[in-house]
């Protein structure tokens, strides 16, 4: 997946028809199936580091062109003025979303994202990290304890994975630090929250890394 930052309030991504099946994905689900765009999507952009470009937290716009090899999605950020209304960023999300026009791409494939508000409801706190080895997460859960961080366990085919969410980390440091102590131990998964929730095994629900310790530590 390639990014491109176009502004302070605007990321391009690209993603080739490949990479989508590689994530588990049909083409036909993507054209037909709006919960199935929806979940790439925030897969997608689950995959990157949000801070580095804007904080998805409040409204946000969304346009998806299909083209010959793949999906080109503009997500821009809404700023919200003293009198709960959307700045003048619509504008800049109308005229990237005309370029895009411009080039011959398809009408948005997404029809619950083309023009609309989005209220992200914080799924883009969530990161998701894959291992094999029940063990692996023991020594993670003993040093993210202290930072009251929700977790939760799932199985899907042969690896296991755990969610972990960082809403409740309000500053940047804190949460880079938390990611550099998870790295250590375990890798960072492209699958998203959805598929592990529809398709994997729930081992622990939720505080997972409180019942790790309880039984493991």
């Amino acid at each position: 997946m390639d990014i491109e930052r176009v502004n302070e309030n605007t990321i391009k991504l690209f993603i080739t028809y490949r990479d989508i099946e590689d994530r588990g994905y049909s083409r036909e689900e993507i054209w037909y199936n709006r919960a199935k765009g929806e979940e790439l999507f925030w897969d997608m952009i689950g995959e990157i580091n949000t801070e580095d470009y804007f904080d998805l937290d409040g409204p946000i716009w969304i346009h998806v062109n299909a083209s010959e090899h793949g999906l080109e999605v503009i997500v821009t950020r809404a700023n919200i003025n003293s009198d709960g209304e959307s700045n003048s960023l619509l504008s800049s999300f109308e005229e990237h979303r005309d370029a895009a026009h411009n080039k011959n791409l398809d009408e948005s494939i997404f029809d619950s994202f083309e023009e609309e508000e989005v209220n992200h409801q914080g799924t883009n706190h969530i990161s998701i990290y894959k291992f094999k080895d029940i063990d692996e997460i023991i020594p993670v859960a003993n040093r993210l304890l202290p930072f009251g961080l929700q977790s939760s366990l799932f199985k899907f085919e042969k690896y296991y994975y755990v969610a972990i969410d960082f809403s409740n980390i309000t500053e940047k440091v804190e949460r880079q630090n938390i990611r550099s102590i998870i790295n250590e131990y375990l890798g960072s998964s492209k699958i998203s929250i959805y598929r592990l929730q529809e398709y994997g095994e729930a081992i622990m629900p939720e505080d997972c890394f409180e019942t790790v310790i309880q039984y493991f530590g």
